[in-house]
């Protein structure tokens, strides 16, 4: 339904490299597809050239993340992962977490941070969360009221129609055309 083309996914890397810039001394939670393997490392190599330590969030993103390393897929610097268990080992500006739950989904793991019943994070006025994916229809409803309790924590949220922080992973009207 989209005229034009997707625009690339570069346009999210100078996103994520403005962002990182302008929020270096907050803790960033990076929400997004798990299944999205270059975001992801994308936000890996973001991270590392700041200085950031990454802790992954949520079964599926960690699954992902192990299976794309293994498979040589993705790659990242020794020691920039660490355990989400270590996060308090540093200062927020130093701290990237990668999270699932960029949909609203009750059981992900930015839900249960929004909703302040995730076990090991406890997010506040320190703390910048970036959705990074569009709202799949049918899912706005309970990715708003994710933001809107993130922003009830004192968190800032970036999203989509705020930053160009996602591209589609789909193809629009015109690389259709170009296709047929």
């Amino acid at each position: 339904e989209r005229s034009g083309f997707t625009p690339s996914e570069r346009t999210v890397g100078s996103s994520l490299e403005r962002i990182f810039m302008q929020y270096e001394g907050r803790r960033l939670i990076v929400a997004t597809f798990s299944s999205n393997v270059h975001r992801v490392q994308q936000i890996i190599n973001a991270s590392h050239k700041h200085g950031r330590k990454v802790a992954v969030i949520g079964r599926s993103m960690i699954n992902v993340i192990g299976a794309a390393s293994e498979l040589g897929y993705m790659d990242f610097p020794e020691g920039v992962l660490i355990d989400v268990a270590d996060i308090k080992k540093y200062t927020p500006g130093e701290i990237t977490l990668i999270t699932t739950g960029s949909q609203g989904e009750p059981m992900s793991a930015l839900y249960r941070m929004a909703f302040r019943s995730h076990d090991k994070v406890q997010l506040g006025s320190e703390d910048l969360v970036v959705i990074s994916a569009s709202a799949i229809p049918g899912n706005e409803k309970m990715i708003y009221g994710v933001i809107n309790n993130l922003y009830r924590l004192g968190a800032e949220v970036i999203y989509e129609s705020l930053e160009p922080i996602h591209v589609s992973g789909h193809a629009c009207r015109d690389e259709l055309r170009l296709l047929h």
